[in-house]
């Protein structure tokens, strides 16, 4: 006979399970594990505009694997039922503390599961409403709040995983993701409040 209490028990089983399984997955318990972050924690953040876009995510190395890591290690195409982390330790989350355009599409200010479909030639980049770090785990397309395609470009080569903010000006900034000898990315642009104070004092 099930009780409710078998059946919670095995709830929690399978939900631990599908953390040991996860891919780039990295957690404990708040004491010092027994060997450092493979793929460590890291965060970026920039101004752009009257804003702050803040990036969380785990930085997996190239170790050995360089020519292996785009196609194999992250498979192209959508290998995984679940779109690319675009990190480690659980989906990045990215964070605008304003309304801001992505490659001219409006995005709504606050936190997104920052994830990738990767490809040769195109990628999807996919921003969730689903922020939870491990919202990957849950991914549904239901909750994409803006899906983007960019084209991948040769870069100098990175052996650990960064994001980084280029082409900065005082109202936009491309944020990049940097690996290996690859970087995929988008433009990020802040409205311009000047135009709406200079509004207001013609109207005065």
């Amino acid at each position: 006979m099930i009780t409710k209490w078998t059946s919670k028990a095995v709830s929690i089983s399978l939900a631990l399970a599908m953390l040991m399984v996860a891919p780039g997955v990295w957690a404990h318990d708040g004491k010092h594990p027994e060997k450092p972050n493979p793929s460590p924690n890291a965060t970026v953040s920039q101004e752009v505009g009257y804003g702050k876009v803040t990036v969380d995510f785990g930085r997996p190395g190239v170790k050995g694997r360089r020519g292996k890591i785009w196609g194999e290690l992250v498979k192209y195409n959508g290998g995984d039922p679940r779109p690319w982390l675009a990190g480690a330790n659980g989906n990045a989350i990215i964070t605008f503390s304003e309304d801001v355009k992505v490659n001219a599409h409006d995005v709504a200010a606050g936190s997104y599961g920052l994830m990738m479909i990767p490809s040769e030639k195109t990628w999807v980049i996919i921003f969730s409403k689903n922020s939870n770090k491990l919202g990957i785990l849950k991914y549904t397309k239901e909750e994409d709040a803006l899906r983007i395609e960019v084209s991948p470009e040769r870069a100098d080569y990175q052996e650990w995983l960064i994001y980084e903010f280029e082409k900065r000006s005082d109202l936009s900034a491309s944020l990049n993701l940097h690996w290996e000898s690859l970087k995929v990315g988008f433009e990020i642009v802040a409205a311009d409040h000047r135009k709406a104070e200079d509004s207001k004092d013609e109207k005065h």
